[in-house]
Order: C-alpha cells, then structure tokens, then sequence
C-alpha cells in the first residue's frame, strides 16, 4: 500500500482549485491578458474611435459627437432591459419581480435618458435644433441629427459593441448566472452619469473655444478612458460570495 500524500499537499489541493481554462483557450479568450487587452474591451476602443473619422475627415464640431453618445445611452438602456430578464433565469422567484423591474427601468431610465437629450439638443443644437424640441420629446429632433451628420455607423458601431460585450461576456461568461436583477436596474445610472457629466461640461468648453480639432480629440479620448475604466471595473470584478450563494 503506498503512502498517504503529506497534509499539505491535501490542503494545497483543497484550497487552491485548478484552472479549468487551458492555455490555447486563456490565449483565444483573453483570460492572460490585461483588461484593457480582452476582446470586449478592444472592440470597445474600436467602435469609440469611428467619432475620428468624423472629426478629420467630415468636419463635425462638438454638436454630432454629443448627439452621437447620448444616441449610445439608448443603446445600453434596451441591453440593460435584456440583462435584467436573463439574470438568473433558473430562479423562478426572480421573475415576479422581473415583471415589475422591467417596466419600472423602461419607464424611469427613459425619462432620465429624455432628460439628458433634451440638454444635449438646448446646449449645443442651435436654434434648428431647439425649434424641434417638444417638451421631453427629443426623437424627431435625434432624427434630423442623425440624417445630417450621418452617424448611422457610428451609431452601428457602437451598438455592435456593447451587444458582443452581452453575448461574450454576459452569457458567454455566465455573468447572468449570478447577477441580480434588482443591482442591474441601478447599474447603468453610475456610469452614464460619471461620463456624460464630464462630457457635457467638456463639450460646453470646447463650443466656447469653437470647437478646435484638438479639443474634440481630447473629448473622443477622455470618453474613451472613462468608457473602458468603467467596462473594466464592471467586467472584471468576481462575483461576490452573496451572489454566488443565491445562484442556483
């Protein structure tokens, strides 16, 4: 009979699970890399940058860049509507409060979204632009904005962006398996605010200096870091013992 193995290589075994990822998969996923290198976030960097585009080579000013992240806002808020239903979709005591999240986020992340758009239209529209505006009703006047500067791709890219985060990180990661819906109603408003903050404050400065190459680079950049720190930080936290404890 051969000898037992010592104590602590036992505990060594208990205490530290394995890696269940084998390196050509850690390699395709990103898993070895850096955060700000994982496919997610890359993709992120790529579809952030196509504003660029319309800086150098269209001549935008400040106005169609603004209009074009506050067009994003609505993208994250019908993805966030979809991670609220898939969270947990084995616990069926989820669903009853499910029925009441989704339209509550629908109705109080469209009125807060509505809010901020009319900002966007009053600050840096101009009279045009303003002369649209119906009360809270801003779609007819995101609709002229989006046929004059042309931001179909821009506002295809970064749709294309945050639905491979869902698909990649969201279900292709399980991070619905343990997340909550109750946190993920709260979890847009954070971000957004951080960033459009710093926006509309800095697109009120560069409309001041009117609107110099440099000043937008500088705004397209400074949204990207916070962008990618917030994908970062969001993405790359582990789960908590609590959700770990309530998934099924």
């Amino acid at each position: 009979m051969s000898a037992p193995p010592p104590i602590g290589s036992v505990r060594g075994m208990i205490s530290e699970p394995q890696d269940p990822l084998p390196n050509s998969l850690r390699r395709v996923t990103g898993a070895s890399r850096p955060g700000w290198f994982s496919p997610t976030a890359l993709v992120l960097i790529a579809a952030n940058l196509l504003p660029l585009y319309g800086v150098l080579v269209l001549g935008w000013a400040v106005f169609p860049i603004v209009v074009l992240f506050w067009l994003e806002n609505v993208i994250i808020g019908a993805l966030n509507l979809l991670r609220i239903l898939f969270a947990r979709p084995t616990d069926t005591a989820q669903w009853a409060g499910k029925l009441v999240l989704v339209p509550f986020f629908a109705f109080h992340y469209g009125l807060f979204t509505a809010i901020h758009g009319l900002f966007v239209f009053v600050l840096f529209g101009g009279e045009p632009y303003r002369a649209l505006v119906d009360g809270l009703w801003t779609i007819d006047t995101a609709r002229r904005a989006i046929v004059e500067f042309s931001l179909w791709p821009g506002i295809g890219a970064l749709a294309a962006s945050h639905l491979f985060s869902f698909f990649w990180n969201y279900l292709g990661q399980g991070e619905y398996r343990q997340a909550s819906p109750q946190m993920l109603m709260q979890a847009p408003y954070s971000r957004i605010v951080a960033l459009h903050v710093t926006i509309l404050f800095g697109g009120l400065l560069i409309q001041l200096f009117h609107s110099p190459v440099w000043s937008l680079l500088l705004l397209i950049g400074l949204k990207i870091g916070i962008d990618l720190r917030a994908h970062l930080k969001e993405h790359g936290r582990p789960p908590s013992a609590e959700s770990l404890a309530a998934s099924p």
